[in-house]
């Protein structure tokens, strides 16, 4: 659970960096099945004759930059990479992920801030920030752009969550102070690739620029009017990460047809409790 004082800081500025939410091993098991897609998909490129070899022996956040690096002399980074981890960004759905979406200790947090009838929120990404790629380094933004208008109203807690140590070095967040009270209109077009929507400097409101460095374990939370961007990655390594939210299950989520799940309640026989019910939602949404 938040403490007060966290409380104040996450409702006066619009977000909040909590450095220990909860163990770093409770990754383990995300991290192992992304691993085990990276290494499905490498040894599926060496067959086509794509890439040498799979790099076995390396370490989560360097394994796939060296494979896509192998190759840089025949094949663009985001051509290679995306082949690579095709089967990983985006809203993946998976055992481990259903248990980083319900982990407790992340739900107590939440909790803190909505009350205890919690719906894991419909939109969220797997995103993997390889080395110099372009096309991740995001504008400034408000989440609150992404969704529909009828979720302004809706108090979100979006959750940013690195699955390695994340530094300014390897594109961490940056946020504007006390950016959350208005929306403000959003430009297509923008980013270094000209592939997101966002904001201009002209567009920002006054407010400190403040950098988030999170380690493995801890979070970042955000409101959904919160204006904010991620840096690139100059490192020799992956920033691997989640963008999570959660709302109360009782106000519009901005995406309509798309299903959440209710993860905490007063009511247990609401609670979703498997990968299982959580894809049965799926199978019933028209």
């Amino acid at each position: 659970m938040l403490r007060s004082d966290q409380m104040d800081t996450f409702l006066s500025d619009g977000y909040l960096v909590v450095e220990d939410a909860f163990p770093a091993s409770d990754l383990d098991d995300l991290i192992g099945e992304f691993n085990g897609s990276v290494e499905d998909n490498a040894i599926e490129a060496v067959s086509q004759g794509l890439v040498e070899h799979t790099y076995p022996d390396e370490p989560f956040p360097t394994r796939l930059a060296r494979i896509v690096e192998s190759a840089a002399d025949r094949f663009a980074a985001d051509d290679l990479g995306g082949l690579l981890y095709r089967n990983l960004t985006g809203k993946l759905r998976s055992p481990a992920m259903f248990g980083v979406l319900t982990n407790p200790a992340l739900l107590d947090i939440v909790e803190s801030v909505i009350g205890r009838e919690i719906l894991a929120h419909p939109q969220f990404n797997v995103r993997a920030k390889l080395p110099a790629q372009d096309r991740t380094v995001v504008p400034w933004h408000q989440d609150l752009g992404y969704l529909q208008p009828d979720a302004s109203d809706t108090m979100m807690v979006n959750i940013w969550l690195p699955l390695v140590d994340a530094t300014e070095e390897n594109g961490c967040l940056e946020v504007v102070s006390g950016s959350h009270r208005h929306l403000i209109d959003h430009t297509h077009g923008l980013g270094p690739a000209g592939n997101f929507k966002g904001l201009t400097d002209e567009d920002l409101p006054s407010g400190d620029h403040v950098l988030c460095p999170v380690p493995k374990g801890g979070v970042l939370l955000i409101q959904h009017r919160t204006i904010h961007r991620s840096l690139p990655n100059v490192s020799d390594h992956i920033r691997w990460s989640l963008d999570i939210r959660y709302s109360d299950p009782a106000m519009p989520t901005g995406r309509d047809g798309v299903p959440g799940f209710i993860a905490r309640s007063n009511a247990p026989q609401r609670v979703v409790t498997s990968l299982e019910g959580w894809d049965a939602l799926f199978e019933s949404t028209p």
